[in-house]
This record gives structure tokens, C-alpha cells and sequence, in this order.
């Protein structure tokens, strides 16, 4: 079978910078499985899989558009002033990290402050980067009708590892 609207992909993968360096890798977290054309990983990814069948490979390059996108490219978002600590650069331009509720941080960049508000730019680690993937399709099924409506795989999870 081949990769295509409404089929349910299984991809094993090796996401790197501009640099070579692996940024992410299914030998350490895992194949992922994802409607076609709902995968929300890289906006370029779904097209380039299409026609391709389990256990075909392919390596891909990215530019920054089909990608994370352009760093002023990032959504924005207005914080109080008082939000900031006392000395803190605020000048547009200024980049920082900030923490969210998940345990993950980001990278803000300022855009415009005043003595009320600040407006950042959220910008992704890899914003403004050339990427690539390689990718090995491990499996390629056809979605179920709840799969087609909701966007999500509907699958049970595999079964816990023997002790």
C-alpha cells in the first residue's frame, strides 16, 4: 500500500540541523504513526512521503519555510510589563528563554515594550534553519472512519515490555 490520503504511516526517523547533528531520533523515542496530511511534525514532511511503501527510505532536506519556519516568522503574544524583572533588557531585538507549564522552555525574542506591555515573538529552536529528515516507512494501512474524522490514530497502544 502506498503513502496517500487517509492512510495511517508509520515512519522510523533521524531529524538533523544544518550541522549534521541528530536532533531527534525514533531509536530513542520511538517510530511515529499519524494520519496522512494530519501529522503536525514538518509542514513539508506529509507530500514528500506521498507514493512511497513500507520499508522504502528516503533522506529529505528542508528549507526553513517547509520547516520551523523564519525566526520573525514565530507568533506573538503581550506580557505586562511588571511580568519582568526590574533591569531586565527589553530593548527589541533581545532574546531570552522562559519556561512553560510543561517543563519545556522557549526562546522569546522582543519585539516592542513599553511601560506597560512587552510583545514577544515566540521563536522555535530551530527557526530560521535548513533541516533534514531520513525517514524509513515501517508501515502504511488505511485509516479507520474514526480515524479519518478525528485526524488522530485510533489504535491501542502496544503492549507494555515482559519483565
Amino acid at each position: 500500500m502506498k503513502v496517500a490520503p487517509d492512510t495511517i504511516v508509520t515512519l522510523s526517523y533521524d531529524l538533523t540541523n544544518e550541522a549534521g547533528e541528530i536532533i531527534e531520533s525514533s531509536e530513542i523515542s520511538g517510530p511515529i504513526t499519524f494520519v496522512y496530511g494530519r501529522s503536525g511534525l514538518i509542514p513539508g514532511l506529509d507530500r514528500r512521503l506521498t507514493g512511497m511503501v513500507a520499508g522504502q527510505e528516503a533522506t529529505f532536506e528542508f528549507p526553513p519555510e517547509e520547516a520551523f519556519g523564519q525566526v520573525d516568522a514565530g507568533p506573538t503574544r503581550t506580557i505586562g510589563r511588571k511580568e519582568f524583572p526590574d533591569g531586565a533588557n527589553l530593548k527589541p531585538g533581545a532574546e531570552f528563554e522562559a519556561g512553560t507549564g510543561g517543563g519545556q522552555t522557549i526562546k522569546l525574542r522582543v519585539v516592542e515594550a513599553n511601560d506597560e506591555i512587552v510583545v514577544v515573538r515566540l521563536v522555535h529552536p530551530l527557526a530560521g534553519q535548513k533541516i533534514s529528515m531520513s525517514v524509513r516507512v515501517e508501515n502504511v494501512r488505511d485509516a479507520t472512519a474514526a480515524e479519518k474524522e478525528s485526524g488522530k490514530v485510533q489504535s491501542a497502544p502496544p503492549p507494555p515490555p515482559k519483565a
